[in-house]
Order: C-alpha cells, then structure tokens, then sequence
C-alpha cells in the first residue's frame, strides 16, 4: 500500500457536502467512485474536514491507500485520470505520496476559510453563486472591529448550530488565530478565519452576527456576552453556504505537503 494526499478543489454548489449520503451525489461519492475505477477495487477516502451542501473548497485535502507500489505509481497520470472521471464540479489539484501514518483529518494543525459577502443593492449574476448578497449598507468599521473580537481562545458554544450530530460534537473550546475582514472593493467583502479546529456551521453564524452588527442590528459587544454565555440563541443567524469556501488545511512543516500551491 502508498498512502496518497490529494489537493482538491470543488463548487459547492454540484454536490451534497462532501460526505457520503444516500441518494445524492457527494463529493466523496463521486471520489472513490473514481478512484475504484482505477484501482479495480473500493479504496476509502478521508478527508481534513467535512463541509456542508453547498460549500465551497479551494483547498480540501484527502488521503487514500493506493494498492501498489510506489515505484508504479504515476502522480501526474493518476491527477489527470481522475480528473477525467470525476464531475465536473470537482478538480484534483494535484496528488502527493506521503508517510503511512500521515492522516488528512487527524493530522491538520489549523483550517483556514474566507466567507464572501456582496455588500450592494442590486445581486450579481457573476457571484451569485460565491458570494452572499446584503442589500442594506454595512458598517465596515464596526465590522473590522468586531471580527477582532473573536481572535483567541474561546468557547464557541454559542456560535455552533444546535442541529449538530451528536456523535460529530467536538469540544467547543477553539483558537482562533486568523479573523479578519477584507475589502476587496466594489461591495466585495471577505471573512478570513484561521482556527484549530471548527465547531458545526461556527464560520457561517460567525457571518451571520457580524452582518448584524454591521447593519447595527445588534451591538458589538454581543460577540463577547456571547462568548461568556454560551448561549446560541445570543448570537445570529445563519449565513448561507455558497458564500464559503475551506482555502486550505495547515499540516506540520515534516510533511512538506502541497508547498507550492500555497
């Protein structure tokens, strides 16, 4: 067996999330069909993290246990193999051999995402598919500040769905190191964050309470009574999920893992 890590790239908007599901296309579904075909046999896939319907990667990553040996394994033609039988949706960026004990999901440091938002009265049909539509005009200052509020060490109970699977509830104690808010220009925002680990849909009703804030619906200092509440209901909506997008997953520096495509 070669253990193989895979970067990957999808729209969102193809696939059912990215774990598998019955009766709906998912982005694992359409993967390991391909990867079978290949290798003439079933080969599980794992992934650094699982996102919701809808959700975009630029930089997901996976691995598999390929059943050959390194010195038959041909990287270039396995990318373009599988990008010929995959959708259309879906990109293999590219593929890397890595140690055994290497893992996708275990072995990530730190997910960073960018939500994107179009501030403007008018939709976009260029964007309408990345970007999440806020008519009203938003405060950017009370934005900028706000999303600064949330760098740290916290527990984001408060900002985590109270749908989540009860066997996918991680501790809700995360460190966030990255939250910032960019304006790229003509009513295009993005929220970058950067944390350890991520509590179900935190990204999403992260967004949704700072674009209440921004629209002085609420005040800024709800991020931090939140935060010591732990209370949900404290907190905003939320946001939809075309406007996400999983930009990358940080391994330790050893693996040396996808460096040029950073």
């Amino acid at each position: 067996m070669s253990r193989i890590a895979l970067l990957i790239e999808y729209n969102g908007k193809a696939y059912h999330g990215s774990q598998t599901q019955k009766e709906v296309m998912t982005v694992q579904q359409d993967l390991e069909s391909a990867i079978a075909i290949l290798a003439k046999q079933r080969v599980p896939v794992i992934f650094a993290g699982r996102t919701d319907a809808g959700v975009h990667a630029r930089g997901q990553v996976a691995h598999f246990d390929w059943p050959f040996e390194q010195s038959e394994i041909d990287l270039e033609k396995l990318e373009t193999s599988l990008n010929g039988i995959t959708g259309k949706g879906m990109s293999i960026v590219k593929a890397q051999l890595v140690p055994n004990e290497f893992s996708a999901r275990r072995g990530a440091m730190s997910r960073e995402y960018v939500y994107r938002i179009l501030n403007r009265k008018h939709a976009s049909a260029l964007l309408c598919d990345t970007h999440f539509l806020v008519r009203q005009p938003l405060d950017l200052k009370l934005l900028t500040d706000a999303a600064l509020e949330l760098q740290g060490k916290h527990n984001f109970s408060a900002f985590r769905s109270t749908s989540s699977d009860p066997r996918e509830i991680s501790s809700p104690i995360c460190r966030v190191l990255r939250s910032e808010i960019l304006n790229k220009g003509e009513g295009e925002l993005e929220f970058w964050i950067r944390a350890d680990h991520f509590v179900y849909n935190m990204v999403r009703i992260i967004v949704g309470t700072l674009v209440e804030i921004g629209l002085h619906k609420r005040s800024i200092e709800s991020i931090a009574c939140a935060l010591e509440k732990l209370d949900r209901n404290m907190s905003g909506p939320t946001a939809p999920p075309w406007g996400l997008t999983l930009h990358r997953v940080i391994y330790p520096d050893e693996y040396n893992l996808f460096k040029d495509q950073n």
